[in-house]
């Protein structure tokens, strides 16, 4: 047994977030660690891996009871905790990343950048990656942040990974990389808790799961023993009749119209028109541009050429400011970077973006503030101590839909979804789904720009494809397969 964990209990500010739970990890075993938002997952990974202390129970590591009080203990220990988000310093090499904090030295005082620039090149080689140590952080795509963060874990001999998303932000030929990657550790024994949301990866790399909800553990079992029928039900405590609602119906009126955008090296020549009451999808492998188009249709980047048209009226958005104020709203993929104010409450967060409209005359209207936040709460369902409690405090689920409720707050009229149920559950993904529809149901517009295919063609009215910056392909609902988006997506022509 690599990893036990017994009568683990843990609360924060007088709420109950873990109750009693039990988990084990064998050799060589990917063990999946799921529920929805909110249900204790990413608090017991922190336990694991020092970043918590229990208030109740006690860790066995190796067969050895032990006390984690900190990372460094339990990287000590061989357990390694690889985020969702990365934690590497951008301005640092890959090698500097990988050494930081247990750098070999010349005579205990001098950094030996020889030798960890040598064994990072063989580390990233046995790992399939062949980068340049010297290779800076902020280079480097967001799949190979996550090599470094397992090359990291490898410098310190760790056996036991935990993982928390792994895949959220890569592409299909990446996260088969991974999966490689993952096969090739459970051959030399290594242990992986792995946490995700995306249920078809535990049946494809996962040997047991262990659900949690509530705070409370409510299953282990073998994933062979499973369907995903079963494993949803066990999450969410019901059956979900069906995830995806019946297609909008988009009313012909044109309601934001692109014509020829461009920025290099982003995307190039992009035209496309999005009509009241549409859903539109818009999907590429990573690096296809899809994000910088979104940044630049909400003014965050200037194009160098084309026109955008709101209402068929020419619009020249030069700041965000100024898209909020035409009715623009827009979701991040990456809700710390830019998406969050993460020492703000709650309720700030999701009223940050309408202020003109809930103050008057200059002076903070807090009651109207109150309810307008406490409305969005109530409609996605985002679980929080109350408005007041600070928004770092949440999972990352929770934190996602926190994202949407702002422009829900400001009465947004275009929304742009970049990944929008990124580190949601399924439940959550369904509401969140109907949420949408029913805002296109008003006469609004989507732009969902997502890398789930399942999720575009149950969500989408029509699909956009993009490849190294161009749109290459154009699909209607009926249209649209997994097998055509990922051939285009791909630069393989049908």
């Amino acid at each position: 047994m690599l990893l036990q964990m017994k009568g683990i209990s843990k609360s924060f500010y007088g709420v109950q977030v873990l109750d009693n739970i039990d988990f084990e990890l064998l050799p060589g075993e990917v063990h999946a660690l799921v529920g929805e938002n909110g249900a204790g997952k990413s608090t017991l990974a922190k336990l694991m891996s020092g970043v918590h202390r229990p208030d109740d129970g006690y860790m066995i590591v190796n067969g050895k009871p032990v006390p984690i009080f900190s990372t460094i203990e339990a990287q000590r220990m061989g357990i390694s905790m690889i985020y969702q988000e990365s934690c590497l310093v951008p301005e640092m090499s890959i090698a500097e990343n990988v050494f930081l904090g247990s750098e070999p030295r010349w005579l205990g005082l001098f950094s030996n950048m020889i030798k960890m620039k040598r064994e990072t090149k063989s580390i990233l080689r046995s790992l399939g990656m062949p980068l340049h140590p010297n290779t800076k952080i902020k280079n480097l795509s967001i799949s190979e942040h996550h090599v470094v963060a397992i090359a990291k874990a490898l410098s310190l001999k760790a056996n036991i990974f935990v993982m928390d998303e792994p895949t959220a932000s890569l592409s299909d030929s990446e996260r088969i990389r991974l999966f490689d990657m993952i096969r090739r550790f459970k051959t030399e024994g290594v242990g992986i808790v792995y946490i995700t949301h995306r249920l078809n990866e535990i049946f494809e790399i996962c040997d047991r799961v262990t659900v949690l909800r509530d705070g409370k553990k409510v299953l282990t079992s073998d994933v062979s023993e499973l369907s995903e029928k079963d494993l949803v039900k066990t999450m969410v405590g019901r059956e979900l009749a069906q995830i995806f609602p019946p297609l909008s119906n988009p009313t012909g009126n044109e309601l934001l119209r692109v014509e020829n955008l461009t920025r290099k090296p982003w995307f190039e020549k992009i035209a496309f028109k999005l009509d009241e009451g549409e859903i539109l999808g818009i999907t590429g492998l990573v690096g296809s541009g899809t994000e910088g188009l979104a940044k630049t249709i909400f003014g965050e980047v200037k194009p160098e050429t084309g026109k955008v048209f709101w209402h068929k009226q020419r619009i020249q958005l030069k700041t965000p400011q100024q898209a909020i104020n035409s009715g623009f709203g827009y979701v991040n993929r990456d809700r710390i970077e830019s998406g969050l104010f993460m020492d703000m409450n709650v309720f700030h967060n999701l009223t940050i973006a309408s202020l003109k409209k809930i103050h008057r005359y200059h002076l903070v209207q807090n009651q109207h503030e109150h309810d307008k936040a406490l409305d969005a709460i109530i409609q996605l369902d985002i679980k929080t101590r109350d408005p007041e409690q600070e928004i770092k405090f949440l999972s990352g689920g929770n934190q996602q839909k926190v994202m949407l409720g702002k422009w829900l707050v400001a009465e947004s009229d275009l929304y742009i979804l970049d990944e929008p149920t990124r580190g949601i559950d399924v439940a959550s993904k369904s509401e969140l789904y109907v949420l949408l529809h029913e805002l296109v149901s008003e006469g609004k517009g989507m732009i969902v720009i997502s890398s789930d295919m399942s999720e575009l063609i149950g969500l989408c009215n029509r699909i956009l494809v993009m490849h190294e910056g161009k749109l290459v392909d154009e699909m209607a609902n009926e249209d649209a397969t997994q097998e055509r988006i990922l051939q285009s997506a791909s630069g393989i022509r049908g």
